[in-house]
């Protein structure tokens, strides 16, 4: 029973520590997919040792909590919506290249925090935190390093403008390392309150001193505006409980509050932040009598862009809330946001910057399930939500009260208390920690290793407070005690397998597409093929493998191998067809099976009659996305179809006015029927309001004088 319960720790070490840090170029995404199968593996594992618990035991090993009738509301909410879901698939594993946040996931972090309390002691949570701990040290590490630009050629973004470091996002790192850094302080502040040495002598202390520096260095670095804005409430949530908590010793807390707060100072004064120049470029700008010098701002298409992203957020969230009055009890379906919102999407979206972007989350965590869960799943989730930090409230009162009177923690001797640790600063730590996910939650979306921290922080601060182990003799293993471990083995030899698939098949996935991408479908076909059949039921392995046969059919055409061209081109038929069965939602589906056709079409030109087909049933899934217009526009014109074609392609204008290539197809259908002074206005237009120098409105015009 002990070997088990130490089994089960290792196995939660492990994933703290692994989760914010693993990562593997070869999938089809990099970070989140990885991260994700690693919580899948581990909590089947750890499943598996808690029933075996529970096997030799010959009881029930569950400790409840508060949080359990929550935990199991959000758990229907998320079923329930599930069930109802516009794409079941895609709501039971999440969204392909987003994955976390389908039910799934909720299952598998709902069973690691009853594991957690259930089998877990005070040691183990606080030795979880430094695990915890140790890992995002690393990530830090190499966040800073890249800011030095260790890793600047490996990828497209500016990664020394915003670090991202192994979690894959400037906001994700950033949300990350925000609900550490209040533990930080509260480990720094045990240790400073020792008297049997000074605080600048005392290792521990330093080390976590430094910890939150290194923190609040990166966090700088990733120029996180919603991550700074989750520190602005952790700190004075912290600050104020931790002065509260020693009011009666008042002026000995503003030594350590001084030294944290100034150091963090020091730190901004000298990187700068998003919001002020570092230290160097405001005494330069200054002595030479210019303004302090802006930041640039570097990072993904919705943080920076050409459009402010307030403005693109304020209208993704428009379109949410639209979502949410049309199926405003159970929504869409979990984590199908990026079927739903297309129907909804505002007009004025295509006027932004990253206007043609997929929008797979609402960038706000709480219109995102309210979208897709409805009120159902989003009351379920603040209550959720509101129980945690009452239970972390309640805990640390608790831990005041048994502190105070030495009660309960009676087996702790006075060298093995200060060790451990003053449990009621660890949970102020959590609670502010805790917070600041609330905050940065609703400018963006949970990820994995922020949705353990919301999932397991709670968790951490039960088993800090409790007053009592939970104690189990184990007696003679019996045979239907050995049958039943046996059957447990054999369930987790199946998951594990079926985990590693599903993993295996998506790394098929991502190399048949890499080879796509460099026009070798030959060598795709060969991954796509083994991908499809390992994951039949997956419809963007089935699409990418459309793709593959549709360039393998032109490419045969071209070589005059007619009877090998049309083989391929049924199979990409067939492929294609099966994609959008599979999921009959999924705008990115419809698009790319626009493009199969195209490509076929220039073997057959009946074929751009089913991309035509294809296009017009897209546009009754997303009626305000004008690319989808302009290219039904375009396939209007190559049927023989110039009036249709100008009806639609007036009808794109209207949803995109500086749409450069609707304006210019449009004049050159003018100009076929001799309507040369429209023509010229919509010339005059590019190159007024768009593109002074546009090179064909210009020789378009020329031609026309």
């Amino acid at each position: 029973m002990i070997k088990l319960q130490k089994i089960i720790f290792i196995l939660f070490a492990i994933l703290f520590f692994f989760v914010p840090l693993v990562l593997w170029p070869y999938t089809s995404e990099v970070f989140e997919f990885n991260k994700i199968v690693l919580v899948y593996i581990f909590t089947v594992l750890i499943v598996a040792a808690w029933f075996a618990r529970t096997v030799l035991a010959q009881k029930i090993i569950f400790r409840r909590t508060i949080l359990d009738i929550p935990l199991l509301a959000f758990l229907a909410s998320q079923f329930s919506s599930t069930i109802l879901s516009i794409d079941p698939s895609t709501s039971w594993l999440g969204y392909y290249s987003r994955f976390n946040g389908g039910l799934l996931s909720t299952i598998s972090y709902s069973l690691l925090y009853w594991a957690f309390v259930s089998n877990l002691d005070r040691k183990h949570a606080l030795y979880t935190i430094y695990y915890i701990l140790a890992s995002a040290s690393l990530a830090s590490v190499y966040g800073v390093l890249e800011h030095f630009g260790i890793d600047k050629a490996l990828w497209v973004q500016d990664v020394a403008s915003r670090v991202f470091s192994t979690l894959g996002q400037p906001n994700w790192l950033a949300a990350f390392l925000v609900a550490l850094l209040p533990i930080t302080w509260a480990l720094a502040l045990t240790r400073f309150q020792i008297p049997q040495r000074s605080w600048l002598r005392n290792s521990r202390f330093l080390i976590h001193f430094l910890l939150s520096i290194l923190f609040f260095w990166t966090l700088i670095f990733t120029k996180s505006r919603s991550g700074l804005l989750g520190f602005g409430v952790a700190f004075p949530i912290f600050w104020m409980g931790y002065f509260w908590l020693n009011r009666k010793s008042f002026l000995k807390c503003l030594s350590p509050f001084a030294i944290i707060s100034s150091s963090l100072l020091i730190i901004s004064l000298i990187s700068g932040t998003q919001y002020t120049p570092n230290l160097y470029n405001f005494l330069i700008k200054t002595n030479k009598g210019l303004p302090a010098e802006t930041l640039v701002k570097a990072g993904p298409a919705l943080e920076v862009g050409g459009t402010e992203s307030g403005t693109i957020r304020k209208i993704v969230w428009r379109g949410a809330i639209e979502i949410w009055k049309q199926y405003p009890i159970f929504g869409t379906g979990v984590e199908t946001f990026a079927f739903s919102y297309y129907q909804f999407r505002p007009v004025e979206h295509n006027l932004v910057s990253e206007w043609d972007f997929i929008y797979n989350k609402a960038h706000n965590e709480y219109l995102n399930l309210a979208a897709n869960t409805g009120s159902f799943g989003l009351i379920a989730y603040l209550v959720l939500v509101s129980f945690s930090i009452y239970q972390m409230i309640k805990n640390l009162q608790f831990t005041i009260y048994n502190l105070q009177t030495n009660s309960k923690f009676e087996n702790f001797k006075n060298e093995n208390l200060l060790k451990i640790g003053n449990w009621k600063l660890v949970i102020l730590g959590l609670l502010a920690g805790y917070t600041s996910l609330l905050v940065t939650n609703f400018f963006g979306f949970s990820v994995v290793p922020t949705q353990l921290q919301l999932f397991l922080f709670p968790a951490i601060a039960i088993i800090l407070a409790k007053s009592e182990e939970v104690k189990v003799k184990s007696e003679t293993i019996n045979t239907n005690q050995k049958v039943l471990i046996l059957i447990t083995l054999l369930v987790l030899s199946y998951s594990l397998f079926v985990i590693g698939k599903y993993w295996y098949s998506d790394t098929l996935y991502a190399k048949g597409k890499g080879y796509n991408s460099i026009q070798r479908p030959d060598a795709a076909i060969n991954y796509l093929v083994r991908a499809t059949n390992m994951k039949p039921n997956q419809p963007l392995f089935h699409s990418e493998l459309a793709n593959s046969y549709a360039a393998m059919a032109l490419a045969l055409y071209n070589q005059k191998d007619i009877n090998g061209s049309k083989k391929y081109v049924d199979l990409a038929i067939s492929e294609s067809d099966k994609s959008v069965t599979l999921s009959a939602s999924m705008l990115n589906l419809k698009r790319s099976r626009f493009g199969v056709f195209v490509v076929l079409s220039t073997i057959n030109p009946n074929h751009l009659l089913i991309a035509q087909e294809t296009l017009i049933d897209a546009i009754t899934f997303a009626p305000t996305d004008a690319k989808l217009y302009y290219n039904l526009g375009l396939t209007y014109a190559r049927t023989g179809q110039p009036d249709r074609a100008i009806e639609i392609l007036i009808k794109t204008i209207g949803l995109k006015a500086n749409y450069r290539d609707a304006r210019l197809a449009y004049a050159y259908l003018l100009i076929d029927k001799n309507k040369n002074t429209e023509a010229k206005e919509q010339l005059g237009y590019i190159l007024k309001s768009i593109d002074p120098n546009d090179s064909l409105a210009k020789q378009a015009l020329e031609s026309i004088k």
